[in-house]
């Protein structure tokens, strides 16, 4: 319960200060990524234990990637084109039977599909979130919506709530991030 907890915690600062563009979120992520890890080896979520790897690798990545950001396009954001959504969807589709077929084969777990559902979602938004793609946002509320039944199915009621809010956070750092886009916030600096 006190690793569902910690973890819970420290992923909603995480989104907090991904929300707000701000670098100190990687570092925050990192902290969660660890925890996190732990929780779901220990719950039988395989694939969600192997994406926290990811999650660590990542994180190194998006702080490296915002931090070389030149300071006046540090809240740049950018959209993805059509042909791009092509290719999102075709790694989506690649990614899912891969993770299927492996947690089927090689796992006892009980809930393959939610599992490769929710880890092909979550490694395309992380990788779209490190270049500061808008539709990371979109591709996390599916994502998280998905993630509070599962995490309700494996009776983790933190992670739960976490993913409800979560839903709330993405849809809050949708619209945050179209306003930048239109609308830059003044030239305050990234971090405090």
């Amino acid at each position: 319960m006190l690793l569902d907890l910690s973890g819970t915690l420290a992923s909603l600062l995480c989104t907090f200060y991904l929300i707000r563009l701000s670098r100190s979120a990687w570092i925050l992520g990192l902290i969660a990524n660890l925890i996190n890890g732990w929780l779901y080896w220990h719950k039988g979520i395989y694939a969600d234990t192997l994406l926290e790897g990811f999650y660590l690798l990542s994180t190194g990545y998006g702080w490296l990637k915002w931090q070389k950001t030149p300071e006046k396009n540090s809240r740049e954001i950018r959209s993805l084109s059509f042909h791009q959504w092509l290719l999102v969807g075709l790694a989506f589709v690649s990614l899912y039977f891969l993770i299927v077929s492996g947690l089927m084969h090689f796992t006892s777990t009980t809930v393959a599909q939610l599992d490769a559902l929710t880890t092909a979602l979550s490694l395309i938004a992380q990788v779209l979130m490190c270049h500061k793609i808008l539709q990371s946002w979109l591709l996390w509320l599916v994502t998280d919506a998905v993630y509070a039944y599962l995490y309700w199915l494996k009776e983790l009621p933190f992670h739960t709530l976490l993913m409800v809010v979560y839903t709330g956070m993405a849809l809050t750092g949708y619209w945050i991030w179209i306003r930048q886009q239109w609308m830059p916030w003044p030239s305050d600096p990234v971090e405090p």
